[in-house]
């Protein structure tokens, strides 16, 4: 006897499913984090929060470092840090820099709570280190592309004796979630916190 093949209704069904299963664990995971003191959150309690078995979690993820990077992609996704610069083709150079820094803050402001516990965890974690240095690559190249566009514009003035790298990486500094953690009550206030950012970003380019 030949089994059928599934249809494609049947394989929409389970792709929904699989889709559905990974939004809970994430969304657990989420919720453990911001809940925890430090960061530290184990597999079995994501399991028991999401409802279901230890080994769907490693079926979705992989490991623990492959969950945790799932729960960065899913709040980049939120906040619409993975398409940073997609909303600035249109802007003038310098507006775009301001749009990439207010569209920052309110991410930072958003997912701090997460973000602290992860970047606390990174210290004294090499692997969920490099998960976040490589993020901060791709973020890193993004800036990289506005002073292009502020260059081509003959708005980098680069005054004083601050080099092209230099301001590159005040740039990636000061829009740095550890540099937003670091506002305090300011940070309570993305778009408040915009602006102070932004005034910095205009001493730093000139």
């Amino acid at each position: 006897m030949v089994t059928p093949r599934p249809g494609a209704s049947t394989r929409a069904s389970r792709q929904t499913k699989t889709a559905t299963t990974r939004r809970a664990i994430v969304e657990a995971a989420r919720s453990l984090l911001a809940e925890s003191a430090d960061g530290h959150v184990s597999l079995e309690a994501v399991a028991v929060a999401a409802g279901v078995s230890r080994v769907t979690i490693y079926n979705q993820v992989g490991s623990r470092h492959g969950l945790l990077d799932a729960v960065l992609t899913d709040s980049a996704e939120r906040g619409g840090m993975d398409q940073l610069l997609a909303h600035t083709k249109d802007e003038p150079a310098r507006q775009a820099c301001t749009s990439v820094i207010r569209r920052t803050c309110c991410f930072w402001a958003a997912e701090r709570s997460v973000l602290r516990r992860l970047t606390g965890l990174a210290v004294v974690d090499p692997e969920l280190a490099r998960i976040f240095d490589t993020r901060e690559g791709w973020r890193r190249r993004q800036l990289n592309r506005l002073l292009e566009r502020l260059e081509e514009a003959g708005e980098l003035t680069r005054t004083g004796a601050i080099s092209r790298a230099a301001i590159l990486d005040g740039f990636v500094a000061l829009t740095s979630f550890q540099a937003y953690d670091r506002l305090g009550q300011l940070a309570e206030h993305p778009l408040k916190a915009t602006r102070v950012l932004d005034q910095m970003l205009t001493g730093l380019i000139g």
